[in-house]
Order: C-alpha cells, then structure tokens, then sequence
C-alpha cells in the first residue's frame, strides 16, 4: 500500500465522519449564535400570555338552573359582554357553545363563562340559547376580574380567553380565530395536562 493511498483512504473516512456530524453542529450554531427562528410562531392557534396572569378563584352561576360552580377545577373560555348583546355578542356566545359541544368527551372539562358587565345587557332568551354558560355569582368580582384581564398588554373585550383549572390566564385568541384552532388548543391541553 503506498502512502498516496492510505491518505486517500483516511481523507473518505473524514469526510464520512463530517457528513454525520456537520448536521448536528450546523443546527447547534443557528439556535445558541443566530436569531434562528426566534419570532416563530409555535404550534398554538392563539396568544399565550406571558406573564401568565393569576386570576384566582370565584364563584359562578348558571343563570337558568342557579347552580353554583367554582372558576378554578376546569378550564375556562372565557368572552366579555360590555355593551348589549347584538348579533356579533350572540354568535360569540354560540361558538363558544359549539367549541364546548366539538370537545365531546373531554367537554367536561371545560366551562364557559361570560363575564357581563350588567346583568341587562343579555336577555332571558340569550340566556336560555347559549345553554351552560356560566357568569359571575357575585358583581364584586367583576371589577376585581376585569382589571386582572385589562392588565394584560394586549386585552381586547372581543376575544376569547383561557383561564387553566389552577386559575391562570394563559392564552388570548382575538377575534376571527378559527375556531377549530382552539380545539385542537384545548385538546392538546387536556392531553398534555393528564
């Protein structure tokens, strides 16, 4: 074997040796020396909310039966009605609906809550249309809630909200999110928190 050889043969073996290895320096210098991909967008169809906010515990109400339900325990979707309910405040409500009725098994998991800024501002039939939405037992906790939304950066009274079971705000989603975005949110949630 001549010396031209060997060095041929050690020059394949490197360059073997490269091909397997430069993948993974390549990809370690883009995330810890590049801006790689920092602004991306993550898999979740809405807004997490950073820092969460801890919203705490309340008491709430369905208006129909009257029965009682605590804030923490499940995952809330929460919406904000602040002047009368037209149409686009009645279709939010009913998407929340839809979204609670989409989840099927794993709906039990969840509740709804509107959080009203005056009991008139939705009527009886409202009310009895959007079956199971919750609202606040007590007004006390509506201006304690509200300033805890409204310390958010980005608060907007027409999109939905998530409250997790611990009583964290964690996620947005502004108006005109698809609403299947959410679900699979929520789903991927329930699944990753059992």
């Amino acid at each position: 074997m001549t010396i031209n050889h060997i060095f041929k043969s050690r020059l394949k073996l490197i360059g073997i040796i490269l091909l397997f290895f430069m993948p993974v320096i390549y990809a370690w210098y883009l995330v810890f020396f590049t801006d790689f991909k920092m602004d991306s967008k993550g898999v979740e169809h809405g807004l997490l909310i950073r820092p969460i906010i801890q919203i705490g515990n309340s008491k709430l109400v369905e208006p129909v039966s009257g029965k009682i339900y605590e804030l923490t325990g499940k995952w809330t979707l929460v919406s904000f009605i602040e002047n009368k309910c037209d149409n686009s405040c009645e279709y939010q409500l009913y998407e929340l609906r839809q979204i609670w009725l989409a989840l099927g098994k794993d709906a039990d998991k969840i509740q709804r809550l509107a959080i009203v800024k005056s009991r008139d501002l939705m009527s009886l039939q409202q009310i009895k249309l959007s079956q199971g939405q919750l609202v606040l037992k007590d007004d006390s906790d509506l201006s304690r809630l509200s300033n805890l939304f409204r310390s958010q950066a980005d608060f907007q009274n027409e999109s939905i909200y998530l409250i997790d079971p611990y009583g964290n705000l964690m996620m947005q989603y502004k108006k005109g999110t698809n609403p299947s975005g959410i679900i699979k949110d929520i789903e991927r949630l329930i699944r990753i928190s059992k």
